[in-house]
């Protein structure tokens, strides 16, 4: 009776744990709601705050601007999103082909949304990465897969915008002294800020967070001080509330970092293939602004905001840009430096900041403030508002999206990912490592090592050359005319084995047989 009792009260107190945790994930689903609210209602503020900075000096100019724009190049702007993101695409499909042969390329294009819509709605890009490893679980791939293909490609995407950062800087360095200062209105005054200082620390951050890792990775010295004095310091001065959170954080980073970076080297053509399409992905849309001057023939004399022409040195100033190749690369490092900058503030898709910064970074590459406006308009709906919205509607309908866990969109939630599933990708790193390490002459020489598992022993001899295994035939039993005798050992029957009388009356078990007739060695 008393065993009964206990048990009853094991029971009803599983039922409240049940309930609890129930409970605290309904709670963390209503308030992940919200906050998802939340991230929208500053998207919409920020944005009509801009949209409206930028029609407010000449509202009829800058319609006026937008309604000449060319339909065709507008079309083509679309377009060049779309392949944009059809690119990434083919990076995750390319990744998750080498871990699963049951992948396909639309599966990749839904996980590409997914990514790119929660993205877009969380402060920093915060939480594209860990939905898109749900939805690859989701689509059959492993999640320790899933969480290498988004690490991987963090890596090579991170790698691409630094060389693009670093040619535009060193080879471009003239265009940063043409950016517009930063103005900002206090009372009567208006405070004026270099945009100089702004680029150099979006690109110092940028270079740092994947020199910190690399250098981190392969310096002990240099791990321990900033681990230890390095984070310590951040937290005395308040810049960092959580120390010990950021420290594990940090670790894992690293860790993850070595691994997925020794899987990189394990299969170089195919790193440099990922490599590539990043780089085009960012040619691509850092690219936008250049078409949207020419949609808007928005080219040549510098124009003050009543038309006049701007005057320096008693002559006309042309716009840095025009329609030519050079051009079109001012406007691609332009670009570069216009996502330095916007990645500094955390606000959920740079909204309001983004086209601040584009107005300013771009006040002399067309002719007039409403050109600019105007092109700031068309770019931002392109590249960010309609793929909101694509995105958005692919990631409510499509079968295997993270609706129902879209509370956990967030960089902590990756982390963890990334913590759970370290030692069975450190493994497989490792293995793939090793393998492509090995050369032919190694392979071979395991080769000739190798042993079939069978009972049965395998007759034949290896050939180096082509390092296979090949099976020696028996020749047939052929007829003597002279004699009438069968001579040569019989090819179909096979040798008889003497029965052991210990054994009759036993059931026969059949013995393992081989059924191949080479073995390669995979070159």
């Amino acid at each position: 009776m008393a065993t009964k009792d206990v048990t009853n009260e094991v029971e009803s107190l599983d039922d409240i744990r049940t309930l609890d945790d129930e409970k605290k994930v309904e709670e963390k689903k209503k308030h992940s709601f919200l906050k998802f609210i939340l991230y929208f209602l500053i998207i919409l503020i920020a944005t009509g705050i801009a949209l409206f900075l930028s029609l407010y000096q000449d509202f009829q100019g800058v319609i006026n601007s937008i309604a000449r724009a060319d339909i065709g190049i507008l079309f083509l702007m679309f377009g060049l999103v779309l392949v944009s993101h059809a690119i990434e695409a083919f990076v995750i499909f390319i990744f998750s082909r080498l871990y699963t042969r049951n992948y396909h390329y639309p599966s990749a294009l839904a996980t590409q949304m997914v990514g790119s819509f929660y993205s877009a709605v969380t402060p920093g890009a915060s939480g594209g990465q860990a939905m898109q490893v749900y939805t690859l679980k989701k689509q059959g791939v492993e999640v320790s897969n899933a969480a290498s293909i988004m690490i991987m490609s963090f890596i090579i995407y991170q790698s691409a915008l630094i060389v693009v950062g670093i040619v535009g800087v060193f080879f471009k360095w003239n265009l940063i002294t043409t950016i517009g200062n930063f103005e900002i209105a206090v009372g009567n005054a208006t405070l004026s800020i270099p945009a100089i200082p702004f680029t150099i620390a979006g690109f110092l951050l940028n270079i740092s967070v994947i020199l910190l890792l690399f250098v981190m990775s392969f310096s002990h010295k240099i791990h321990n001080f900033i681990m230890h004095h390095g984070i310590n310091l951040l937290a005395k001065l308040r810049i960092l509330k959580k120390p010990e959170e950021t420290r594990e954080s940090l670790r894992i980073q690293v860790e993850n970092f070595k691994i997925e970076l020794k899987r990189l080297g394990s299969n170089i053509p195919v790193t440099i293939l990922i490599f590539t399409c990043f780089a085009l992905v960012l040619i691509i849309r850092f690219s936008i602004p250049f078409f949207a001057g020419v949609a808007l023939d928005g080219y040549g004399y510098l124009l003050e905001v009543d038309g006049t022409l701007v005057i320096r040195d008693n002559l006309p100033v042309l716009s840095t840009g025009s329609v030519s190749f050079a051009s079109f690369w001012d406007a691609v490092f332009l670009s570069s430096y216009h996502q330095m900058v916007a990645g500094l503030v955390p606000i959920p898709g740079a909204a309001g900041v983004s086209e601040y910064f584009f107005s300013m970074i771009f006040s002399n590459y067309f002719v007039s403030q409403q050109v600019t406006s105007a092109a700031q308009i068309i770019w931002r709906f392109l590249t960010f508002h309609i793929m909101l919205l694509i995105a958005g509607i692919v990631s409510a309908s499509y079968h295997v999206s993270p609706k129902e866990t879209a509370h956990e969109a967030n960089r902590k939630t990756f982390v963890t990912i990334q913590l759970e599933t370290y030692e069975i990708r450190k493994k497989t790193a490792d293995t793939m490592f090793e393998t492509a390490s090995l050369s032919r002459k190694e392979m071979q020489e395991r080769l000739r090592n190798w042993k079939p598992q069978s009972k049965k022993k395998t007759e034949g001899v290896i050939d180096a050359e082509e390092g296979t295994v090949k099976r020696e035939r028996r020749p047939r039993k052929t007829l003597n005319k002279s004699t009438g005798m069968k001579t040569g050992k019989p090819a179909a029957k096979k040798p008889t084995k003497a029965r052991n009388p210990s054994t009759r009356g036993k059931k026969k078990t059949k013995e393992p047989q081989d059924d191949w007739d080479d073995i390669s060695t995979g070159d």
